[in-house]
């Protein structure tokens, strides 16, 4: 036995406890937002209740995304102002997260704030027209919602957003023109994000509803252009934002993570 073997055996063992504490948060934060939904639609699925859904999920995924931060304190150079990562294609959104996202805008939003973002929503169509915006780009496409480098629906955004997150400022600003540039996160934060996004959608679909994921600016755009009663279409199963949708993303990320557990020992079954 060489001298580096121990050293690696360590190493080894050290990934792959790391691992099963990602997926340990993945699964717990799964199975909270899956109980989350099912919860808030005892009395039926409605737009209340489709809104309540999202809005409990994100509140949860706060609590945990702040119980995450608070143990490992990782070094984020995320900052207000900073929105690099608000302006690429493809953020993509649950259904009740987009409805509560516009529950928001007619609430509190001025009739000129509305179209000002239908008139960026109609941009960021655009922008990407004749391609998917699943595809990277080099160039800037900044999201409907961000005025002057902030969010203005900061509050609502969603869970994507919240979990996304960099260690380099750097590297974001290199990613921001190279498509190709990589972006160090810490991950266990995505984990808590896209473990509720999975456990949103799964109750979504046990509900009989639809838990496809969309993209935010596209999805967007199509609602404003629609107009009043547009949320309530989609309560009733209206198809307006099937060109927005992504319905491989949670079966994709869902085979992923089983995949990473049945390599570290864990039946997410």
């Amino acid at each position: 036995m060489s001298q580096n073997e121990p050293a690696a055996h360590v190493s080894v063992d050290i990934e792959r406890i790391a691992y099963r504490k990602r997926i340990e948060v993945f699964r717990a934060c799964c199975n909270a937002a899956h109980a989350l939904t099912a919860d808030s639609f005892q009395t039926g699925i409605r737009l209340d209740t489709i809104v309540n859904a999202a809005t409990a999920i994100t509140q949860f995924a706060d609590g945990a995304l702040a119980t995450v931060m608070d143990e490992y304190r990782p070094p984020l150079h995320c900052r207000e102002g900073c929105s690099y990562c608000c302006c690429k294609p493809g953020v993509l959104t649950s259904i009740p997260e987009l409805l509560r996202i516009l529950d928001h805008v007619q609430s509190t939003f001025s009739a000129d704030g509305i179209a000002g973002l239908h008139e960026r929503a109609r941009r960021y169509a655009g922008l990407i027209a004749g391609r998917s915006f699943n595809d990277p780009v080099n160039e800037s496409v900044p999201c409907p919602l961000l005025v002057d480098g902030r969010c203005s629906a900061y509050d609502v955004r969603p869970l994507t957003c919240r979990g996304y997150n960099s260690m380099s400022v750097y590297a974001c600003q290199r990613a921001h023109e190279n498509r190709d540039a990589l972006i160090p996160i810490f991950s266990m934060l995505k984990d808590v994000t896209d473990g509720a996004t999975v456990g949103l959608a799964q109750g979504l679909k046990a509900a009989g509803f639809n838990d496809s994921l969309v993209d935010l600016g596209s999805a967007l755009n199509i609602a404003l252009a629609a107009g009043d009663g547009f949320s309530e279409a989609m309560i009733d199963g209206g198809e307006a934002l099937s060109p927005a949708e992504n319905s491989s993303m949670i079966i994709e990320l869902w085979d992923r993570v089983n995949e990473a557990a049945r390599q570290v020992g864990i039946d997410l079954k």
